[in-house]
Parts: C-alpha cells; sequence; structure tokens
C-alpha cells in the first residue's frame, strides 16, 4: 500500500468533519411545538409554547455549538450570550458572541465573564436554559477570588501549563481561586431549568473538570489545592495574592458548590467518541486497526514510550496495513524557551524513534481543536525519514527539543498541520500507520 503524509492529514481532517458541531446536535437534540417537547440524546423534556428558552455558553466550541443549538430552536430561542476565543467575524440570530483570551485569560475574559453574569441573572423564572460548555472555558469564563487580578491569574496559568501537572490538578487549582468555577455559575439559575450540552476535553470525561465545572455541583479541599502546588514546585514561585488567598482557606472546611433542583447534563461529544470515528474512517481506507482502550493522561515521556511499544508489537504480528489510534492529552514540563505545543513536541520526540524502522511509517499528532499551544499549528506529521531529512537539511534535532522548540523545527522541516481553529475541541488524536 502506497501511504503519504498527506494521506494520514487527510484521514485527521475527515474525522474533523464528521465530529463537528454542525453535525452531531442536530442529530441528538429535537424539538416539536406541536407537543411541547424537547428530546435530548433520547430523554425529553417539557417545554410549552409559553415557556422562554434561553442560551449561555463558553469555549472554543462555542460558536458552532450555538450555531447548531439555534438552528433546531429557530424562533422558539429568546436570546443567548455566549464566550468565544477569536472573532468568528459571524453572527447568529438573537445570540450575543463575545470574546475572551486563551489559552490565558486577560482582561477581556473577565469583561466578558461579568457581561455573561448579568445575562443569566436577567433570565426571568421558570425559563429554561441551555448552558454549551467546551474546551477552552477555563480561561474564556474568568472571574478571579476578590483580592486576585487578572494580571496575577494569568501569571498562576502559565506557571500551571508549563509544570507538567495533570488536567486535574491544573483545575483543581484554577477553581480555588475562581468566582464562577466548580459549580458557582449554579448561583444564576435557582429558579431556571438548567441543560448542560458539553463536549469533554478531559480524560476520563469528569463533568466537574470540563471547563473547570462552572455548573457543576463539587466538593474540594484547599489543603489539597496547596499539596499540588507544592508537589509541582510552584508554591513559592505563584503569585502572593493567591499565595495568600490558598493560606487563608487552607484550614477552613472544604468548597462545597449545591446544585439547582432541575438540572440535567449530557456530554455530547468526548475523545473516546472521536476515536471511535476515526477508528471507522480508518477501516474503511484498508487498515486494520488497533484503538487505545482509554484516552491517555500522562508524561510526553510515557506516552512516546507507550505509543513505541505498541508499534512494534504490531510490527511484528502485521498481516495487512495497519494503524493504531491514540487519545487523550499528554503533560509536557517546558524547561526551554522555543515555541511549541504538545502535539508538536510529541511528534518531534517520534522522529527520532521513527527513524529506527527500515519501512514505512507515519505518524500524526494534532489538536482536535487546531490549536496546539500558542501557535498556528494544530500538530506536525513525520515518517521514518524525517530524521534523516533533517541531518541533511542541517537542523539539529536534539537543539530543537533541549529548547523546547518544536514548532521553528518543523517550520524549516515541513510536517505542520494547519487547519485554523475547528470550532471543536476533544483533546488531542495520534495516529501511527504502518501500511
Amino acid at each position: 500500500m502506497i501511504f503519504e503524509k498527506e494521506n494520514a492529514v487527510n484521514l485527521f481532517k475527515e474525522t474533523l468533519r464528521q465530529a463537528h458541531p454542525s453535525r452531531l446536535i442536530p442529530s441528538i437534540l429535537r424539538i416539536d411545538s406541536k407537543q411541547g417537547l424537547i428530546t435530548i440524546m433520547n430523554q425529553k423534556v417539557k417545554i410549552p409554547l409559553s415557556r422562554p428558552i434561553y442560551m449561555i455558553g463558553s469555549g472554543k466550541a462555542s460558536v458552532e455549538m450555538a450555531e447548531a443549538v439555534s438552528s433546531v430552536l429557530k424562533e422558539r430561542l429568546t436570546k443567548g450570550v455566549i464566550i468565544t476565543s477569536k472573532n468568528p467575524n459571524k453572527q447568529i440570530e438573537r445570540v450575543e458572541i463575545l470574546t475572551g483570551s486563551h489559552p490565558l485569560p486577560d482582561k477581556k475574559s473577565v469583561e466578558a465573564t461579568e457581561r455573561l453574569i448579568d445575562f443569566a441573572t436577567s433570565i426571568p423564572e421558570g425559563a429554561l436554559v441551555f448552558n454549551l460548555i467546551s474546551g477552552g472555558t477555563s480561561s474564556l469564563l474568568c472571574k478571579p477570588a476578590k483580592g486576585i487580578t487578572i494580571d496575577d491569574i494569568q501569571s498562576l496559568y502559565k506557571l500551571l501549563l508549563n509544570s507538567g501537572a495533570t488536567i486535574d490538578e491544573i483545575n483543581l487549582v484554577r477553581k480555588s481561586v475562581s468566582e464562577v468555577k466548580a459549580g458557582r455559575l449554579l448561583n444564576c439559575f435557582q429558579q431556571n431549568e438548567l441543560i448542560d450540552l458539553i463536549i469533554s476535553d478531559v480524560p476520563d470525561d469528569n463533568i466537574e473538570d470540563i471547563g473547570s465545572g462552572p455548573t457543576i455541583s463539587q466538593k474540594f479541599s484547599f489543603r489539597e489545592v496547596s499539596s499540588v502546588l507544592e508537589k509541582r514546585k510552584l508554591w513559592n514561585r505563584i503569585p502572593d495574592s493567591v499565595k495568600t488567598h490558598l493560606s487563608e482557606k487552607r484550614d477552613l472546611e472544604p468548597f462545597k458548590s449545591k446544585n439547582i433542583p432541575n438540572h440535567h447534563s449530557y456530554t455530547i461529544l468526548s475523545s473516546s467518541k472521536v476515536a471511535e470515528l476515526a477508528k471507522g474512517i480508518i477501516e474503511n481506507s484498508g487498515f486494520n486497526v488497533y484503538m487505545d482502550s482509554q484516552p491517555w493522561s500522562g508524561s510526553i515521556n510515557e506516552f512516546e514510550k507507550h505509543i513505541l511499544s505498541k508499534a512494534k508489537t504490531y510490527m511484528e504480528d502485521q498481516t495487512k496495513p495497519t494503524a493504531l489510534i491514540f487519545y487523550g492529552e499528554c503533560s509536557v514540563k517546558v524547561t526551554g524557551d522555543g515555541l511549541g505545543g504538545r502535539n508538536q513536541e510529541l511528534a518531534l520526540r517520534m522522529i527520532k524513534s521513527l527513524d529506527q524502522f527500515d519501512r514505512n511509517v507515519v505518524f500524526l499528532s494534532a489538536g482536535t481543536d487546531g490549536i496546539d499551544g500558542p501557535t498556528d499549528a494544530a500538530g506536525a506529521v513525520i515518517d521514518q525519514i524525517s530524521f534523516s531529512k533533517a541531518s541533511e537539511k542541517e537542523i539539529d534535532t536534539n537543539d530543537y527539543l533541549k529548547r523546547n522548540d518544536s514548532y521553528h523545527f518543523f517550520e524549516k522541516l515541513g510536517g505542520h498541520i494547519k487547519t485554523g481553529p475547528t470550532g471543536n475541541n476533544v483533546m488531542d488524536l495520534q495516529f501511527l500507520f504502518i501500511p
């Protein structure tokens, strides 16, 4: 079988197309105005004509989700407010689109959050409210705890993202310094019926952690937060305002948010569901497909070892073209001053490993949101001769690895995957093809 890097990228893009909210939401959300019913994933909610419907949302997929929900509800939607990461240069009837910043929140994030809270508190009693949550919400929906500035929140987030901490550890810390995360936003909807439609971007699909769970009641200990910061050697590096805030609360009773009576949460898309979609697409292209049984959550070093171990096993037993699918998010401890993201970093690390194979092997790692770190690339694609090509061009792979400068490495070598923002966010996908 002739299979090139471009073929791998096309299969990734087809997976994105089939997983897009514009295709997904109309298949799981329906309204029957005559019977006064809304059906969500085969569950029915009564919605008489006299009952108004509102919408809020935040995350990198919020525009596409809002567009899809609006196309189903049509004139039944009264009004909505959503927060996204970039101006979409489009309008959705009856929906106000606000912008914040990602992956680090800024003043725009805070201002947009204040506007969303004002809107939420103005929704009349008894209304039905759709809440659209997707990855990026932790940064876009941001209201710092009292006494903490947005500049200090930015510093804290940056330390966390570069520390090698797991996503659940990062979100635990984020929740501890917020006025809206960890179920605190529920206070706006005490007299409403709330329906969460959630696209998961966390490995275990725990809705408490998706977007830091702004409308999910939960409990956590501030002592546990301090332990995470100490474990990651960040306690002495965090801003003084954060340290003071956490120190004052460390010995208090654990934080606990309270749910509201009429509240339903639906996880409509996750990394495992997207991986299953990819499996079907790749099988239809003529491959035997192995798919990891669960999303990866852990260090990039261990992830690389895991991928290579599986690759070697399947190479030994291969009888026809084989593809391996991995998914989730790995953590990277950044020590250099280069530019990149975890997908480009993983592809750069794999370059040296693939060089050992004397047969055609193609590896792709990319983010489903189309954004890998603070770059314009979704990820990168390589093959077993990428290392030798880099050497021929006198590109020092080890130097770029040392500086965590994967973006500029692939800029010189080639291999970037650039989709632009996809309007979705279900973590990362890795494909390894053995044609």
